[in-house]
């Protein structure tokens, strides 16, 4: 079985832009957790803010964490292009290749 370090994993997810790759990860939250999910996808996420929406004053909102600083990856699902946010460590393969942690 061919194998891909996770540092290897991320390089690879970062420069892949538009071109879509394979994933299998342990589903972390939500009412399926513990299960392994496999997902056809593509590294960013959808922006969802209407760019030539009016805004309503200036809001104050709390400082964000970056996904590398929660151990999470921004993902898109190919085809439905709904947003998808698996933990890096509980990524088990990518594009057929088993993960290293």
């Amino acid at each position: 079985m061919d194998t891909i370090s996770k540092s290897q994993m991320l390089a690879d997810v970062v420069e892949s832009g538009e071109r879509p790759f394979r994933i299998k990860f342990v589903r972390a939250k939500g009412k399926h957790v513990g299960e392994i999910r496999e997902a056809v996808c593509y590294y960013g996420m959808p922006n969802p803010k209407d760019p030539q929406a009016p805004t309503l004053g200036e809001r104050r909102r709390k400082e964000r964490t970056s996904h590398l600083e929660s151990n999470t990856l921004p993902l898109t699902e190919f085809g439905t292009r709904q947003p998808l946010t698996p933990f890096i460590s509980h990524i088990l393969f990518f594009n057929g290749k088993k993960v290293i942690h």
